[in-house]
């Protein structure tokens, strides 16, 4: 065979070297996108149970699953609904008071001119001592109506005696000495009238001319000065605030559905918002008999000894009232149980081994560690009692 006979071998050219190399390339990103894609979906779990056994509580329509590390990390506890006598704790609001008993408002009975302040507000001051002199127009008439009162009488006496030696001489008429005698006692009456009026408008009747000094009427602290020199005051005007702090009332509001358990001397607990950590203790001195048809609510009077001062006028309080009331038996749950998701009351009740439902329910009365359930659970039924915060925490984010 002639080798003339063969066809012409094909030239090579510059783009068919490179197909090789695009074909290989194209084959080696498949593999790597292959990979890749079953290392992602090996990352995560692909079902409820692998969460679960991760760890992670979650969500299956109404009931809530975890698994056996949750419950040992977070230290799950469970208790059961049972039927007790539980006796009440109520926890109120209010406020401090002056003790009405310590505490005084100190105002003139007459218009008059400050000539000088002896306390301001701030200062201690004893039962008895001045607090402000007054300039008065009206007492200083009065006082003077007591001088010439006094000076009448004293010619009546003299003229009573004078009658009663001439009478018993036989000079004159026993008419005339009982006449004398009438006229100095009438006398004597205006003049301790006059006096009265004197007192009446708070001022002495031995004393400066036109001067009214205000006394505290009890030891304490001037807690309110409304008064400065040169001013003028009218009767109506309450010019400085005494009071006793040692001693202080509490007026706590307890609706009236709570009004029945409590009794004057139960205990009360109060702490300071203003002060965290303090705490104080007190007992109920009187349960008022009106209810305010506005809050449906009653105050109940605390007394509080308060030597260390920590307790304000107007200061706002919580309290924990110890009632001592009617106690019933009714269906409890420790108050760790019972936690609020969305606002309203919840526990979350076992349902079988991992597996727990939330559950809203109505509570009632409380103490230190239980609170009355209403509603929404029965007698033996199983909580969580403890580590109810984590188990929230990761359902309801």
């Amino acid at each position: 065979m002639s080798t003339d006979a063969l066809p012409p071998p094909t030239p090579v050219t510059p783009q068919m070297k490179r197909w090789p190399v695009l074909v290989g390339a194209g084959v080696l990103a498949v593999i790597v996108i292959s990979v890749m894609a079953r290392k992602g979906a090996s990352a995560e779990p692909t079902t409820t149970a692998d969460v679960v056994s991760r760890g992670t509580p979650t969500l299956e329509g109404e009931f809530i699953r975890f698994g056996k590390d949750f419950a040992d990390r977070e230290k799950l506890a469970f208790a059961a609904a049972n039927e007790e006598v539980l006796t009440p704790t109520l926890q109120v609001t209010g406020e401090v008071t002056y003790d009405a008993r310590r505490v005084a408002a100190i105002g003139a009975r007459i218009s008059g001119r400050v000539r000088s302040l002896a306390r301001v507000e701030g200062e201690d001051v004893k039962a008895g001592e001045p607090m402000v002199e007054l300039e008065s127009v009206e007492l200083g008439k009065a006082q003077a109506e007591v001088m010439k009162a006094r000076a009448r009488e004293k010619v009546a006496k003299l003229d009573e005696e004078r009658e009663r030696h001439l009478a018993d001489a036989k000079v004159s008429a026993e008419r005339d000495a009982q006449f004398a005698k009438a006229n100095a006692e009438a006398l004597t009456a205006e003049r301790i009238a006059a006096e009265k009026a004197v007192e009446a408008l708070g001022g002495t009747v031995d004393g400066e001319l036109g001067i009214l000094r205000l006394r505290s009427p009890l030891t304490g602290r001037v807690v309110e000065s409304k008064v400065k020199r040169g001013e003028t005051v009218e009767p109506s005007d309450t010019l400085f605030v005494v009071a006793d702090l040692s001693k202080v009332w509490v007026e706590l509001s307890v609706f009236e559905r709570d009004l029945p358990a409590v009794r004057e001397g139960d205990e009360v607990e109060l702490k300071l918002p203003s002060a965290r950590g303090v705490h104080l203790t007190g007992r109920i001195a009187h349960v008022a008999e009106l209810i305010d048809p506005e809050t449906r609510s009653a105050h109940v009077r605390v007394e509080v000894e308060n030597g260390d001062k920590l307790l304000r006028p107007g200061l706002s309080v919580l309290g924990l009232i110890h009632a001592s009331g009617p106690r019933e038996s009714m269906l409890v749950v420790p108050r760790t149980a019972v936690t609020r998701i969305d606002g309203k009351p919840t526990v979350f009740a076992l349902v079988k081994e991992g597996v727990v439902e939330p559950r809203i329910v109505e509570v009632g009365a409380e103490d230190t560690d239980s609170v009355a359930v209403l509603k929404g659970l029965r007698a033996g039924e199983r909580v969580v009692s403890s580590g109810v915060l984590a188990l929230k925490a990761e359902v309801f984010r």
